[in-house]
Protein backbone atom coordinates (compact mmCIF):
# COMPACT_ATOMS: atom_id res chain seq x y z
CA UNK A 1 0.00 0.00 0.00
CA UNK A 2 1.46 3.31 -1.34
CA UNK A 3 0.59 6.25 1.26
CA UNK A 4 2.78 8.34 -0.73
CA UNK A 5 0.81 8.07 -3.71
CA UNK A 6 -2.47 8.58 -1.37
CA UNK A 7 -1.19 11.88 -0.61
CA UNK A 8 -0.44 12.81 -4.18
CA UNK A 9 -4.39 12.13 -4.82
CA UNK A 10 -5.75 14.07 -1.89
CA UNK A 11 -3.44 16.76 -2.46
CA UNK A 12 -4.01 17.27 -6.18
CA UNK A 13 -6.35 14.54 -8.16
CA UNK A 14 -9.19 14.11 -5.67
CA UNK A 15 -11.33 13.46 -8.42
CA UNK A 16 -10.19 10.25 -8.22
CA UNK A 17 -11.34 9.18 -4.99
CA UNK A 18 -14.37 10.54 -5.59
CA UNK A 19 -15.11 9.02 -8.87
CA UNK A 20 -14.43 5.62 -6.95
CA UNK A 21 -16.54 6.38 -4.24
CA UNK A 22 -19.78 6.64 -6.57
CA UNK A 23 -17.79 3.38 -8.30
CA UNK A 24 -18.55 1.79 -5.55
CA UNK A 25 -21.97 3.59 -4.70
CA UNK A 26 -19.99 5.20 -1.37
CA UNK A 27 -20.44 8.65 -0.17
CA UNK A 28 -17.55 11.08 -2.26
CA UNK A 29 -16.83 12.94 0.78
CA UNK A 30 -16.58 10.13 3.23
CA UNK A 31 -14.02 8.38 1.42
CA UNK A 32 -12.06 11.49 0.91
CA UNK A 33 -12.30 11.96 5.04
CA UNK A 34 -11.00 8.42 5.30
CA UNK A 35 -8.21 8.81 2.19
CA UNK A 36 -7.11 12.01 4.69
CA UNK A 37 -7.08 9.93 8.22
CA UNK A 38 -5.23 7.15 7.16
CA UNK A 39 -2.78 8.89 5.05
CA UNK A 40 -1.90 11.06 8.12
CA UNK A 41 -2.97 7.85 11.48
CA UNK A 42 -2.31 4.76 8.76
CA UNK A 43 -4.70 2.21 7.73
CA UNK A 44 -4.32 0.30 11.10
CA UNK A 45 -6.15 3.45 13.52
CA UNK A 46 -9.60 2.90 10.60
CA UNK A 47 -12.43 1.47 12.12
CA UNK A 48 -14.10 -1.91 10.64
CA UNK A 49 -16.52 0.54 8.81
CA UNK A 50 -13.60 3.06 7.36
CA UNK A 51 -11.56 -0.10 6.48
CA UNK A 52 -14.80 -1.29 4.92
CA UNK A 53 -14.72 1.68 2.58
CA UNK A 54 -10.55 2.22 2.49
CA UNK A 55 -10.42 -1.17 0.95
CA UNK A 56 -13.05 -0.71 -1.82
CA UNK A 57 -12.75 2.53 -2.72
CA UNK A 58 -9.15 3.64 -1.73
CA UNK A 59 -7.04 0.50 -1.73
CA UNK A 60 -7.20 -0.12 -5.79
CA UNK A 61 -6.14 3.02 -6.21
CA UNK A 62 -2.59 2.48 -4.34
CA UNK A 63 -1.69 -1.29 -4.49
CA UNK A 64 -1.41 -3.21 -7.56
CA UNK A 65 -2.94 -0.80 -9.94
CA UNK A 66 -2.86 -1.97 -13.65
CA UNK A 67 -1.19 -0.43 -16.51
CA UNK A 68 -3.75 1.82 -18.37
CA UNK A 69 -2.20 0.54 -21.88
CA UNK A 70 -1.09 2.16 -24.38
CA UNK A 71 -2.48 2.05 -28.31
CA UNK A 72 -0.55 3.00 -31.13
CA UNK A 73 -3.19 6.23 -32.29
CA UNK A 74 -4.32 4.46 -35.51
CA UNK A 75 -5.17 1.36 -34.34
CA UNK A 76 -8.95 0.88 -33.73
CA UNK A 77 -9.27 -1.14 -31.17
CA UNK A 78 -8.17 -0.56 -27.47
CA UNK A 79 -6.05 -3.54 -26.02
CA UNK A 80 -5.35 -3.28 -22.44
CA UNK A 81 -1.93 -4.11 -20.75
CA UNK A 82 -1.87 -6.64 -17.61
CA UNK A 83 0.78 -5.59 -16.31
CA UNK A 84 0.59 -4.04 -12.68
CA UNK A 85 2.70 -0.81 -12.30
CA UNK A 86 5.52 -0.94 -9.94
CA UNK A 87 4.82 0.38 -6.53
CA UNK A 88 7.53 3.34 -6.43
CA UNK A 89 6.20 5.02 -9.75
CA UNK A 90 2.41 5.66 -8.04
CA UNK A 91 3.40 8.79 -7.05
CA UNK A 92 4.64 9.54 -10.70
CA UNK A 93 1.67 8.05 -12.08
CA UNK A 94 -0.49 10.34 -10.35
CA UNK A 95 1.16 13.06 -11.35
CA UNK A 96 1.40 12.52 -14.39
CA UNK A 97 -1.93 11.86 -14.48
CA UNK A 98 -1.37 8.24 -16.08
CA UNK A 99 2.13 6.53 -16.48
CA UNK A 100 2.92 3.07 -18.66
CA UNK A 101 4.57 0.16 -17.06
CA UNK A 102 8.05 -0.23 -19.11
CA UNK A 103 6.60 -2.25 -22.10
CA UNK A 104 4.25 -0.01 -22.69
CA UNK A 105 6.52 3.22 -22.03
CA UNK A 106 9.29 1.75 -24.35
CA UNK A 107 6.15 1.16 -27.23
CA UNK A 108 5.10 4.54 -26.46
CA UNK A 109 8.74 5.68 -27.10
CA UNK A 110 9.41 3.63 -30.35
CA UNK A 111 6.28 5.08 -31.42
CA UNK A 112 6.89 8.55 -30.98
CA UNK A 113 10.84 8.48 -32.47
CA UNK A 114 9.32 6.73 -35.50
CA UNK A 115 6.41 9.57 -36.23
CA UNK A 116 8.98 12.39 -35.20
CA UNK A 117 11.70 10.33 -38.12
CA UNK A 118 8.63 10.32 -40.54
CA UNK A 119 7.51 13.92 -40.10
CA UNK A 120 11.25 14.78 -39.86
CA UNK A 121 12.05 13.33 -44.00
Amino acid sequence: MNLEALKEIIQNNHEILEASARDNSANENTVVGIARFASTNGYDKLSSNQKFHFDNCIRPLIEDVQCSGYNHECDEFISECPAILDDGDLVEYYQEQGKYCESCEAQSSADAHSKESFFRD
